[in-house]
């Protein structure tokens, strides 16, 4: 069953009675839903096999087995961004205390809008069809809202810059379904819009569209539910409700007053029926589009690109082939069929039920009149599936190593290290274009939210202790007039950044290993690294000082049994050896490795 309706299908108003505008929002909405319909069955396809759902038939594949080489694979490539950066603010006036506050309302936003599961969406859309969206909006209580779309729910400008959605001319969220109670509740659109649409769904034409409405909805239900997406609004309309199809269409329009384009939004139902047509910064108080997409593999020539979903989708389609022709061989050869001569005087051949030990009569020899159906075996069928998986795990950087798997039996700790690098450095333009998209929706979140701010947030900082303070903030608390710049880091990167730095450290550690005040910097830095709350940091810095102290006195001690005082260094003797003074801030700390890291760059050149 298709799961998106072509828009040739779709029956549509006569254009003698539209307006001007929705002659010109229609025309939009059938190129751009032309330009994205190309790919839907191809969506579809990998859809289907990451569920593990086949087409069988009469020829090629007979049985609805499944292999999940495309579950498989997209797993393994979300696991290698499976967790969202993290977002820093930076206020461009240097103003902390703002910083500060504007970071705790995104963290608190990040809870509230449940951004890792909106994460999750998000990558798996890319994974299966190579793009995905997310589209932010103010709900009905004036809280700011991020909620990731269905793919065949957002049509675009065609010749729009697949590197930049502020590029497009129009871009349209459709098949967002409404009943008419609801619709007619809603005081945003206008009574005049609503008193006709009164008029029009006691007709008979609402009730026809009422029904390919609720038919267009239970398929994006089916596509969602099959996704792993649970929605308390999937079981809203009731059987005699009638369902409207609502657009939310974003597009240029000239303002002859201002002699210049603007972003207006229009709202309208089932391609025919206005309801709303207001500018895009009276509704949002913003003027760029409130949307934020990313792709896998971004390119020139076309806004829908492929994902690795479909570079597996037809290796996946052979093997499920091959491997129903090898099930339904092995059950043919289970039958023990037999051939019979069928021009032997007397011989009636019996059916029987198989079972253990039973004997079948056959006159004479059974070898002259009957023999068994020889039914070849396809031997080499693990074979040929065995190399078409590596083919695909080379393709999509998914190695058997990623997914936890060894292709040999005894694989050293090198190799294994040799397969994972490369694995993760053909996946880093993934990560690339992924910490993008969150660096422009962190962009557009602050703008929207500064546009529609409020009186006042009450936000909720918990400490180490697991204390819970509340504090009470304003406006005039965060805003500012420079502005902020959001600095994304993935988790991996954050990782990756201080294992390097700790590698350098015990690097230059080797070189002194005498040297006190370098090892308790090194120690300081590994302890940062993992989650101890500040007390535990001290427990354990306290607990190595008081070791220290108490090596320290019995080299004294040892040094006064043996009557050499001891002497103090000489212009030729190391840094390791010298006695330094310990430094009493981070900025010391650093000004004394960058001057360890110098003389041993001198060293080694």
């Amino acid at each position: 069953m298709p799961i998106s309706t072509p828009f040739k299908d779709i029956p549509v108003a006569s254009v003698a009675n539209l307006s001007v505008l929705m002659a010109k929002l229609i025309k939009e909405k059938k190129i751009s839903r032309e330009f994205q319909e190309r790919r839907h069955k191809e969506w579809n396809v990998n859809y289907e096999l990451y569920r593990n759902k086949v087409k069988t038939n009469r020829l090629t594949q007979r049985q609805a087995v499944n292999i999940p080489l495309m579950k498989e694979t997209v797993k393994t490539l979300l696991s290698k961004i499976d967790d969202p950066p993290s977002v820093d603010w930076k206020e461009l006036g240097g103003n902390q205390d703002k910083e500060i506050i504007l970071q705790e309302i995104w963290n608190d936003d990040f809870e509230r809008l449940n951004f890792e599961g909106v994460d999750i969406q998000d990558k798996k859309t890319v994974m299966l069809c190579g793009r995905a969206f997310k589209k932010l909006n103010i709900d009905a209580k004036g809280f700011l809202d991020v909620r990731p779309l269905d793919i065949f729910d957002v049509v675009v400008d065609p010749m729009v810059d697949p590197l930049d959605i502020e590029t497009a001319r129009f871009i349209i969220h459709q098949n967002i379904f409404r009943s008419l109670r609801e619709v007619l509740a809603d005081e945003r659109y206008s009574k005049d819009a609503k008193s006709k649409l009164r008029i029009w769904a006691s007709g008979t034409d609402a009730i026809v569209q009422s029904n390919r409405n609720k038919q267009e909805w239970e398929k994006k239900v089916e596509r969602l539910k099959s996704m792993g997406v649970e929605n308390d609004q999937f079981a809203q309309f009731a059987g005699g409700d009638v369902i409207l199809n609502l657009s939310e269409h974003y597009t240029l329009m000239w303002n002859t007053k201002k002699q210049d384009f603007e972003k207006r939004v229009i709202v309208y139902a089932d391609d025919e029926h206005e309801l709303l047509n207001e500018t895009l910064e009276d509704l949002l108080g913003v003027d760029f589009w409130p949307f934020v997409t990313w792709g896998e593999d971004i390119e020139t020539m076309d806004f829908w690109s492929d994902g690795p979903a479909d570079l597996v989708r037809t290796p996946n389609q052979i093997l499920n082939v091959w491997f129903s022709q090898m099930v339904e061989n092995r059950t043919l050869k289970n039958f023990q069929m037999h051939w019979y001569d069928a021009t032997v005087q007397g011989y009636k051949p019996q059916t029987y039920e198989p079972g253990a030990g039973r004997m079948l009569p056959a006159p004479g020899n059974p070898k002259e009149t009957i023999m068994p159906v020889d039914i070849s075996g396809l031997d080499d069928t693990f074979t040929a599936i065995d190399f078409l998986i590596r083919v695909i795990e080379r393709g999509t950087a998914a190695t058997a190593i990623e997914k936890g798997v060894s292709e040999k039996k005894q694989i050293t700790l090198g190799e294994v290290e040799m397969l994972v690098g490369k694995a993760l450095e053909r996946t880093l333009s993934m990560a690339k274009m992924y910490r993008r998209s969150w660096f422009d929706l962190a962009l557009k979140w602050e703008r929207i939210l500064d546009a529609n701010s409020g009186e006042n947030r009450t936000l909720h900082k918990t400490a180490r202790s697991g204390k819970i303070w509340e504090k009470v903030v304003y406006p005039s608390d965060w805003k500012s007039d420079k502005g902020y710049k959001p600095i994304v880091r993935s988790t991996s990167e954050q990782e990756e950044e201080q294992t390097k730095g700790i590698q350098k450290f015990m690097f230059i550690q080797s070189r002194f290993p005498d040297n006190f005040v370098l090892n308790r910097i090194v120690q300081k830095r590994m302890l940062e690294i993992v989650d101890l709350t500040p007390e535990e940091i001290r427990e354990v810095q306290e607990a190595e000082k008081k070791k220290q102290e108490a090596i320290q006195r019995e080299a004294e001690a040892a040094a006064r049994a043996e009557g050499t005082p001891g002497e103090a260094p000489t212009e030729g003797t190391p840094v390791a050896e010298a006695v330094v003074k310990e430094p009493a801030t981070d900025a010391e700390e650093d000004e004394l490795l960058s001057q360890l890291e110098s003389r041993l760059n001198k060293v080694k050149g």
